[in-house]
């Protein structure tokens, strides 16, 4: 469950809500993490009622912890900023299929959800818009928010779905 790893992620902070990472090639930067006030059931539920797009259990679950927020910044920018609930819908992009919607912005890329997999309870539901792929065509992470959400902490903000290479992505036709 996500709530252990943001209470992970916590025990790690200063007070000013910093630490210091290591990204690829020894690179030593300090970040921020800032998480927004939960959302409650009722912002979820209208969320679903306006959108008519389906929250996964544990995107919804995280939704109850942070109502978003923003992961590994730096003074050098960028981080994961993890939206909110109002986010998602003001960032929806509209080259998107109508069932997906945007979670997460990062390093020029987008994180989103395909609703219709959460619909039919399928688990592999998390796709990366990849700035490098046509726009019809998104990567598919293979995974759902928790596991997505507990590697992207672990990899301290690495773009771990990379690295098996570039030439065995996994493309999504939307």
């Amino acid at each position: 469950m996500e709530i252990y790893t943001i209470n992970g992620l916590k025990q790690r902070l200063d007070k000013d809500n910093s630490l210091v990472i290591q990204k690829t090639k020894g690179f030593v930067i300090k970040v921020r993490c800032l998480f927004n006030d939960p959302a409650s059931t009722e912002d979820i539920t209208s969320f679903d009622n306006e959108t008519r797009w389906k929250i996964p259990g544990d995107l919804y679950n995280f939704l109850l912890i942070h109502n978003g927020g923003l992961i590994f910044e730096s003074e050098y920018g960028g981080g994961l900023h993890q939206y909110s609930l109002d986010e998602m819908k003001s960032n929806y992009l509209p080259h998107m299929p109508e069932f997906c919607y945007p979670i997460g912005y990062y390093e020029g890329e987008y994180l989103f959800v395909d609703s219709r997999k959460c619909l039919n309870n399928e688990l592999e539901y998390l796709f990366w818009d990849d700035s490098a792929s046509p726009v019809d065509k998104w990567v598919n992470l293979e995974s759902n928010f928790e596991l997505w959400f507990d590697r992207f902490i672990v990899s301290q903000g690495s773009h771990f779905w990379e690295w098996r290479g570039y030439h065995n992505k996994k493309y999504y036709n939307l």
